[in-house]
C-alpha cells in the first residue's frame, strides 16, 4: 500500500516537474523571441538612420536637392561654338511702305528674311533627383527625357548647375559646368537605327522616373515606308523632334 502511494507521489511529482520545465521552456523562448524582435526593430531603425545619413552625405533629402538645377545648351562637338539656334529662311510679308507709292497704296515684300528657332527642344531645365545608381549607391542626378535636336551635325551638351534662386534674393549663378561626349544628328535617310536603352535608364525608371523605356535596338528609318521619313534623328540617347513614332529616349 506504502509502496503504490510512495509511486503515485512520485509520478505526480514528475508530472509537476514537467509541467513546471515546459513553462519554463514557454517562458524563455518568449523571451528570446521578444528580444529577438527587439533586435530586429533596432537593426531597421539603423539601417533606416545610415540610409538616412547616407542620402545626407549625397546631397540631403529629395526636398533640399530638387532646388538644385541643371541648364542644358548645346555647342559644336568641340565645344568651341554655341548651337543654340539655327537660322530657316522664309518668305515673310513687309510692312506697307510709303516710299515710291501714291497714298492708299502698300508694297508687298516676298523677299527671303532670315528667322531663328531653338536647335535644341523640350524640357532643357531639369531639377535634382534621389536615386540609387547600379552600385547600389543613392546620388543627385539630373534627367532630361525629352531632349530633341533640329539640325544634322555633330554636337556636344553643355550643362550648367545652379541653385533654384530665392524670390526675394538676387539671381543664382553658375556653380559649375561639364560637357558630354560628342553625338551625331542624321538626317533620316542615314539614320542607322535606335540602340536599346541603357541599363542606367532602365534603373532609374524602375524607381519612378519617367522615362520611355525602349527593350530592343530600332531598325533604321532607310528600311521603313517613305513617308515614315520625314524629319531628323538624334543618335543614341538623345530623342528626334520629328520622331513622332518614337517612344522616347532612355
Amino acid at each position: 500500500m506504502n509502496k503504490d502511494k510512495d509511486s503515485k507521489n512520485k509520478e505526480k511529482k514528475d508530472k509537476d516537474n514537467k509541467e513546471k520545465n515546459n513553462k519554463d521552456k514557454d517562458k524563455k523562448d518568449k523571451n528570446n523571441k521578444d528580444m529577438g524582435n527587439k533586435d530586429k526593430n533596432n537593426k531597421d531603425k539603423r539601417d533606416k538612420k545610415n540610409k538616412d545619413k547616407d542620402m545626407g552625405n549625397h546631397g540631403g533629402n529629395q526636398k533640399e536637392v530638387s532646388s538644385y538645377m541643371v541648364l542644358a545648351d548645346i555647342y559644336s562637338a568641340d565645344k568651341s561654338t554655341q548651337c543654340t539656334l539655327v537660322t530657316n529662311p522664309v518668305s515673310t510679308m513687309q510692312a506697307p511702305s510709303s516710299a515710291g507709292s501714291s497714298s492708299g497704296e502698300s508694297v508687298l515684300s516676298l523677299a527671303p528674311q532670315s528667322m531663328t528657332s531653338r536647335n535644341l527642344t523640350g524640357s532643357t531645365v531639369a531639377s535634382g533627383n534621389l536615386l540609387i545608381n547600379l552600385e547600389n549607391e543613392t546620388g543627385v542626378y539630373f534627367i532630361f527625357q525629352d531632349l530633341s535636336v533640329r539640325s544634322e551635325g555633330a554636337y556636344a551638351l553643355e550643362f550648367s548647375f545652379s541653385l533654384l534662386p530665392i524670390p526675394v534674393g538676387p539671381p543664382s549663378s553658375v556653380l559649375a559646368t561639364v560637357f558630354s561626349e560628342p553625338f551625331t544628328i542624321y538626317a533620316a535617310k542615314r539614320f542607322p537605327g535606335m540602340t536599346e536603352s541603357t541599363v542606367l535608364s532602365k534603373c532609374f525608371a524602375s524607381q519612378g522616373i519617367k522615362i520611355p523605356i525602349r527593350k530592343e535596338p530600332r531598325i533604321s528609318r532607310s528600311k521603313r515606308p517613305a513617308e515614315e521619313q520625314a524629319g531628323i534623328t538624334v543618335e543614341g540617347e538623345v530623342a528626334s523632334e520629328s520622331d513622332d513614332d518614337d517612344d522616347g529616349p532612355g
